[in-house]
């Protein structure tokens, strides 16, 4: 489905003598201008989002993530390991912007380096060894990654999708990164009949974010186990 409206797109592109614009809320009348329209619905819930949010499940509108000049998706292998699987993708959040690297605490950001001190039976080392490294991203710019791998796929094309780990750069939280990278993982990852698996949920923020993501794509199954 997303490569025909891709396809469709370039040939609107090509052939746009008419000077359609695209289905965004000013162009479709919901930016809440529209003095003749109610601002809450029966349920008490805003109309304008409510029609929006229909002309996108029925793909009559693009659900795109709006992102500021400066700022990327990059698509990269995950430079963490997981036990559940060795093959795991990740949807990183690049802001040009940022050229200071991260806090030197700030994990999976910056790399640390872990230090044993002491021996399994309490006795001090003469020199610590080094026991682990764990990675930090590639580049600075990078403000937030989405890690995901595939656990499945029935023959049919059906495939099950596991998200690994969503994390937000210490000092970039509350900018809303979690919500683009989760964005962007269903438009450009996820397809209709396809499955998603939040896993443990540990935090509120992100237990949020996956009930938006199922109530939002109704085609993709959704689930998740709150531990919060």
């Amino acid at each position: 489905m997303n490569l025909l409206r891709k396809y469709i797109r370039e040939l609107i592109a090509e052939a746009n003598e008419y000077g359609w614009e695209k289905a965004n809320r000013e162009t479709m009348g919901q930016d809440e201008k529209a003095k003749s329209r109610r601002k809450k619905n029966w349920l008490g819930q805003n109309t304008n989002d409510e029609i929006v949010n229909w002309y996108k499940k029925m793909g009559l509108a693009e659900a795109v993530v709006q992102i500021s000049e400066g700022i990327e998706f990059r698509e990269v292998d995950s430079p963490l390991e997981y036990g559940r699987s060795s093959n795991v993708k990740r949807i990183a959040l690049c802001d040009s912007t940022v050229t200071e690297p991260a806090g030197k605490h700030d994990t999976y950001f910056s790399e640390i380096e872990k230090w044993r001190k002491y021996t399994k039976g309490g006795r001090k080392l003469k020199k610590p060894k080094l026991d682990e490294i764990i990675p930090g991203v590639s580049d600075v710019c990078i403000i937030g990654f989405l890690d995901y791998h595939q656990k499945a796929k029935l023959e049919g094309g059906v495939t099950f999708w596991y998200i690994d780990y969503i994390k937000t750069r210490g000092d970039k939280r509350a900018q809303g990164s979690a919500r683009q990278l989760i964005e962007k993982f269903y438009e450009t990852v996820a397809q209709a009949g396809d499955y998603v698996d939040f896993g443990k949920m540990m935090q509120p923020q992100i237990g949020h974010l996956k009930d938006d993501m199922e109530e939002k794509y109704l085609e993709i199954k959704t689930k998740g186990a709150k531990y919060f």
